[in-house]
């Protein structure tokens, strides 16, 4: 089995390397200390630049925009450039009541005029919005200068959650086309663009008009480091202040990390699961029977314990546990019998090369491939590039696969129009009618209770099935550096920017 770090130096010797690493990058740890120049820079794993065709340029983490509403600890709507709303019309009409005060970073004043229009863009371009979230509004409308109107075509009981925070960047209206393009980027987060570097760095700066609380750094860089190595060293040497994102630390790296001096070492789970995709359009994972027996094989406890640790905890539920309200704890695999024909051919284990560096994949897909070895299944794993992985999962040309999801609306339809509906674009070949039929009532459902027994009979017909086997939920480390004072990343993986400070100064 191949060991990530199995040649990994001693403590004694990365001292040694890591003195190297900074004095060739200038001893940048000094520049950083400097009192006069509170710079913070973040080291993450992928490129947050997400460019002109994206629904907003720059990834959330970077504190450059914000949405209309965001999620509390237990995914719950909370307010965010909305301070209140509130339903008619059996729900489908939501009021949205705009929080006042807030400027945009060209100084002018955020009106329900530029909310509107910044909302119609995503509504109106369906790449912008590429779960649907829209998919049942008719009309945004501006009610006054301070209120947003919402019509709808159905019910909608989550919606101020389907409008959180990727869901309804507001971007001024200067900033993009008729075809939706951005060609900048002027929003009312805390900081504001003053260079990106595809690929390698995005330099912010604190934006003084902030309708919240001020940002004590100055200047926030964000540096893309896909080599987990690389990202560690960084951060040992000084060249970076912190590591936080999801995915940024790996377990196997915490060891080192806590023994070592100056470095302060922090978990936060947040609302991403892993999961194994199983193609159940074609043999042998079409097959039910070899789907559970499968899952029952694999012992996903020891999977998780030997390489998440204290980074995952095992899913009971097929997102997030975070979502409390509709968690029910009814994924568990237990030992079935095994279909007596041994599958032809080898099964494909695929994984997306961009995230390798991020989870413990290759590690979980090599004792998979062992496993399935030991009854006389072959396997090989495929590491493909971005678009090879997604196109190859469209097609179906995989047996199964490990990958991240992140419940960006809080709610269960999210999961279940994503993955398990019928017409869901991530749908792999499972097809039940009687899925299908909840996930549309349920979708619609205004009474509470009655919603939440829907899911609980949906998530029985899952865990019945298992069309696909949620692994562990995230449980995400990030470090900083003993310089960096109050730095926290929250439950959707984003730094709380405004709340870090150089240590030993006072809030």
């Amino acid at each position: 089995m191949i060991n990530r770090y199995a040649g990994a130096v001693s403590l004694a010797a990365s001292v040694f390397l890591i003195t190297c690493f900074a004095l060739s990058c200038g001893n940048p740890a000094l520049a950083h200390d400097r009192p006069e120049s509170p710079v913070l820079t973040i080291g993450v794993g992928r490129d947050f630049y997400d460019g002109p065709d994206s629904r907003a340029f720059l990834h959330g983490s970077t504190g450059t925009w914000e949405g209309l509403t965001y999620f509390d600890k237990e995914m719950r709507a909370a307010p965010w450039l909305a301070e209140s709303w509130e339903h008619a019309d059996d729900g489908k009409t939501w009021i949205f009541r705009l929080r006042k005060g807030v400027r945009f970073h060209d100084g002018t004043p955020m009106t329900s005029r530029e909310v509107t229009a910044s909302l119609r863009r995503i509504s109106s371009h369906s790449k912008y919005d590429p779960a649907a979230n829209y998919r049942h509004v008719v009309s945004i409308t501006a009610r006054g200068p301070g209120t947003i109107v919402f019509r709808l075509d159905r019910p909608v009981p989550y919606f101020p959650k389907l409008l959180a925070y990727y869901s309804s960047p507001v971007i001024h209206p200067s900033c993009f086309d008729e075809a939706g393009r951005l060609t900048k980027l002027i929003a009312t987060g805390p900081y504001r663009i003053e260079k990106v570097r595809p690929g390698e760095a995005i330099r912010l700066s604190a934006f003084d008009g902030y309708w919240g609380k001020k940002p004590t750094y100055r200047q926030v860089v964000f540096k893309t480091i896909p080599d987990a190595q690389t990202r560690l060293m960084a951060l040992m040497a000084g060249e970076i202040d912190v590591v936080a994102d999801v995915g940024g630390i790996l377990p196997e790296q915490a060891e080192e990390l806590r023994a070592y001096p100056g470095i302060v070492l922090k978990q936060q789970e947040v609302a991403t699961t892993h999961v194994m995709v199983f193609n159940c359009g074609k043999p042998p994972f079409r097959d039910r029977d070899f789907r559970l027996w499968f899952c029952g094989m694999l012992e996903r406890g020891q999977l998780v314990d030997a390489f998440a640790g204290g980074a995952g905890v095992v899913a009971r539920d097929p997102y997030t546990g975070l979502a409390r309200d509709v968690a029910f704890g009814m994924i568990r695999p237990s030992a079935h019998p095994r279909p007596g024909r041994v599958p032809e051919g080898e099964l494909v284990i695929t994984l997306h090369g961009g995230v390798i560096q991020r989870w413990p994949y290759m590690e979980m897909a090599q004792i998979v491939q062992e496993k399935l070895r030991e009854q006389g299944i072959a396997a090989r794993i495929e590491i493909r590039e971005a678009g090879a992985y997604h196109e190859g999962v469209k097609k179906g040309n995989f047996s199964l696969a490990i990958q991240p999801y992140t419940l960006m609306t809080g709610d269960p339809d999210f999961f279940y129009t994503y993955w398990i509906a019928s017409d869901a674009p991530r749908n792999t070949g499972w097809h039940d009618a009687e899925a299908d039929r909840l996930i549309r009532t349920a979708r619609h459902e205004m009474v509470p209770d009655r919603r939440r027994d829907l899911y609980r009979r949906l998530e029985e017909i899952f865990s019945r099935n298992l069309p696909l086997l949620p692994l562990y939920h995230d449980v995400s480390l990030y470090a900083h550096r003993k310089t960096v004072g109050q730095f926290e990343m929250d439950h959707l993986f984003r730094p709380l920017l405004t709340e870090a400070r150089p240590a030993g100064e006072l809030p």
